[in-house]
């Protein structure tokens, strides 16, 4: 078994002639996950799909290293996973529009509240709040400025991003995958990798220059940060095993809700906080 993620069951199997990895799905985004993994596959951006049936995706096996660990600068990781986001979104996904659903702000966040007795009641209003307020901007937003949806893959963490022995690199697990706006993946992989937010800027900057038609729409970039925050520390809190703060997921959940609280600040939006939740 390979253990190297945070929450699949992942096994590497090999035979007479050939190695293979071998994923166990998700059953409410499988087939999102596999119509999103063979698009992307057939643009040389993810491994090749060998079989796949509602429970499992069985793809070529790519003797690699994630970005997260490989001996690289964090500059690079960064122009690394951002030319693989450039090249997805800027595949046509027409043909495949109606096997990936559009994001869904509410429908995200009630996934991720599958542990009910690990909140109060008063906790639960203010998680209710935030999604309402969070939803409500973004989709105003969206709606006002006309931005255009990708095909988003929509956890562009670095522990999904491989670098093989001839350092090319490969996106995998597509479990998040959405139709969204440019925004949101620019947003999560800010938030999912703890890039700093004074680094915004720069990283917009460089994903124009990959793509330069590409007109970032600033507003909505800092509401799906928030939003990219906020889902982040419910999803390390849906996977904490221990309630108490050494847990390494209450210790992740406190930093990306620390950063909500400071960006929303930042950002000089009234939002409730997060961290005193956690306390």
């Amino acid at each position: 078994m390979l253990v190297d993620g945070m929450s699949h069951t992942c096994f590497k199997v090999t035979t007479i002639s050939q190695v293979y990895f071998v994923k166990k799905l998700n059953s409410e985004t499988a087939k999102e996950e596999v119509v999103a993994c063979r698009f992307a596959s057939q643009h040389g951006l993810s491994p090749c799909i060998i079989y796949h049936d509602d429970s499992w995706l069985v793809t070529e096996f790519i003797d690699s290293i994630t970005v997260n660990k490989a001996e690289i600068s964090a500059d690079k990781c960064i122009k690394t996973g951002l030319t693989l986001m450039a090249k997805l979104h800027q595949l046509l996904p027409q043909l495949i529009m109606e096997d990936i659903p559009y994001l869904n702000t509410v429908k995200s966040v009630q996934r991720l509240c599958t542990t009910p007795t690990t909140l109060t009641r008063v906790q639960r209003r203010v998680l209710a709040l935030i999604t309402d307020r969070l939803t409500f901007m973004i989709e105003a937003e969206q709606k006002s400025s006309g931005v255009v949806n990708v095909l988003s893959h929509g956890d562009m963490n670095y522990s999904n991003i491989l670098l093989d022995k001839a350092n090319q690199a490969w996106l995998i697990d597509f479990e998040c995958s959405h139709l969204a706006p440019v925004e949101f993946d620019l947003s999560m992989f800010i938030a999912v990798n703890n890039i700093p937010t004074h680094r915004i800027n720069e990283i917009v900057a460089s994903y124009m220059v990959l793509v330069p038609n590409f007109r970032p729409n600033k507003t909505l970039l800092t509401y799906y940060l928030l939003y990219s925050f906020f889902i982040n520390g419910l999803w390390y809190l849906d996977n904490a095993k221990d309630s108490e703060a050494k847990d390494p997921m209450k210790s992740l959940a406190i930093e990306q809700w620390s950063a909500f609280d400071n960006f929303a600040i930042e950002s000089l939006l009234n939002l409730p906080k997060l961290q005193p939740l956690l306390i």
